[in-house]
Parts: structure tokens; sequence; C-alpha cells
């Protein structure tokens, strides 16, 4: 269990580096909502976003913030910890609805992937291609990304 949101997203942190790459921002100012990470899978056609959503508890509030991070991201989940997912998942047709991602984790770095979202063009491509530029000349490389994406 974690203590606070800062421990989760350390050890979050961690895990992303380990399990995808070093290909990713953390908690990204100046967009539709200030996302804990934004993963980014970049390759020869396209740059795919992953935004990622912490939260303890409140799987309300964080769908909410999921949802307004679609409009410069693919893909966007809420990260709940496994003790508390089970709230979410009783919810699960507003993740499906939506097409947020639900994923529960914990201190020992396992992640379980409840919905995986199908990737989708963002609803803006100026809030886009704003966080793209971020990434541009990155030579940085990702890995896994299939694991986080429906087909």
């Amino acid at each position: 269990m974690f203590n606070s949101e800062q421990e989760m997203s350390i050890v979050f942190e961690k895990f992303l580096k380990e399990n995808f790459g070093n290909t990713y921002l953390k908690e990204c100012k100046g967009l539709f909502g200030v996302p804990d990470f934004v993963y980014y899978d970049k390759n020869e056609e396209k740059t795919e976003l992953i935004a990622f959503e912490l939260k303890l508890k409140d799987w309300k509030r964080a769908i909410k913030q999921a949802f307004r991070y679609k409009s410069f991201s693919n893909i966007s989940y809420v990260v709940i910890p496994s003790v508390g997912v089970h709230l979410a998942v009783k919810n699960i047709e507003l993740f499906r609805k939506y097409n947020i991602g639900l994923a529960g984790f914990n201190s020992l770095q396992e992640f379980e992937i409840l919905f995986k979202p199908k990737s989708e063009l963002p609803y803006s491509y100026n809030l886009n291609d704003k966080i793209l530029q971020s990434f541009k000349s990155s030579k940085k490389k990702s890995k896994n990304t299939h694991f986080l994406v429906s087909q």
C-alpha cells in the first residue's frame, strides 16, 4: 500500500523506466490538466502518447482527468493501487464507454491492466502538437508499448 500519491509516483516511474524505457515526461504542465506521466512511443511513422493519472482512491476524479488528457494523447490510463482498484472495476463500463484504460498497481511494481483502451486520435491537434514538439529531437527508444494498447 502507498502512503501518498508521491510515493506511488516514485515507484511507478521506476516501473515505467524498467519496463517501457525513458520515453516519458513527468507532470507535464501547459496542457489540458497535468497528467502524472506522459509516455511516448516514437517510430518512423508516428508518435503515440499515453497519459497516466495516478490516484490513491478517487477513481471518479481520475477518470475525469484522464478524459481531459485525451485532448492531447492517443491513450489515457487511470492507475489505482491494487488494493482499492475493485471499486473502479465495479464501474468498468464507464472506462469502456470513454475508452480510458484502468490498471491496478502496487509497491512491488505489479501492474495489472483491467481495461486496455484502443488508440485514438487526440481531440486537439494543437495540444497534441505542443507536446510532440517536446519529444521531436529525442533519440530515446521506447519498448513494450504493445502491452498498453488494445489491438
